[in-house]
């Protein structure tokens, strides 16, 4: 697959995975959670954790499709994770697998639970979630961090360190700890419980990174300038 090519799919899946992300929170928040009605009774009682969608465990109560739609955007986002390793980092080839397999089927297997959840409405026994929490926790930001150190001042295009700096940093920032972290500041309002449309943050950081993937080029080795030619002599003539 070219360059483009594996660009326009990250890009892309990243982008839907956004989409699906903020259909999710509006199934649960929209409308009794419009800016300005926060402290209404009617919002409320949304933000009680029961009704939480990207984590579905007990006690749970679906919020409409929300939890199919979480799902969803976790298994886009899944495919996302297989192609960034492969765009992004040059070498080593076992360090891009890793990654792929290792974020990519924690992704798929929360997508899972929370699509099958909702489809029947209640919670699906689903072996390894913590170890798929703990996965997306940890690796997501730490090889975004061994990427981004690998490649900034690695190159001779100085001007593209900053896209590389940030395209890290809305990877890390779509990891769990720093989206739950960041969820009630960018809402500005922290709830007692789960914070209206809070569960919609991460797709800021995953829009951001589909912009920055365009920005982003792994500085490949050049190609070796091709040997000179020897000039011809009487022993090359066929006989």
């Amino acid at each position: 697959m070219s360059r483009f090519a594996l660009r326009a799919t990250a890009s892309l899946l990243l982008l839907a995975s956004a989409v699906m992300f903020v259909a999710a929170a509006a199934q649960r928040w929209w409308p009794a959670c419009r800016r300005g009605a926060f402290e209404t009774d009617a919002c409320l009682r949304l933000q009680d954790h029961a009704l939480d969608h990207l984590l579905v465990a007990d006690p749970w109560t679906p919020a409409g499709h929300a939890a199919q739609y979480a799902g969803v955007a976790m298994i886009v986002l899944a495919g996302a994770a297989v192609v960034l390793p492969f765009l992004l980092v040059r070498r080593p080839l076992w360090f891009a697998v890793t990654v792929a397999i290792s974020t990519a089927g924690a992704l798929t297997l929360l997508g899972a639970h929370a699509w099958t959840s909702g489809a029947a409405g209640q919670v699906q026994p689903t072996p390894g979630l913590t170890a798929a929490v703990l996965v997306l926790a940890v690796v997501v930001p730490v090889a975004a961090g061994i990427w981004a150190a690998r490649e900034v001042g690695a190159g001779p295009d100085p001007s593209r360190d900053r896209w590389t700096l940030a395209l890290a940093a809305a990877l890390i920032a779509s990891s769990p700890l720093p989206t739950w972290l960041l969820g009630p500041l960018v809402v500005l309002y922290s709830s007692h419980d789960t914070s209206p449309w809070s569960d919609a943050v991460v797709s800021l950081p995953l829009v951001a990174a589909a912009a920055l993937v365009w920005k982003v080029t792994p500085r490949g080795t050049p190609r070796a300038p091709a040997p000179p030619r020897r000039a011809g002599t009487l022993a090359d003539v066929p006989g």
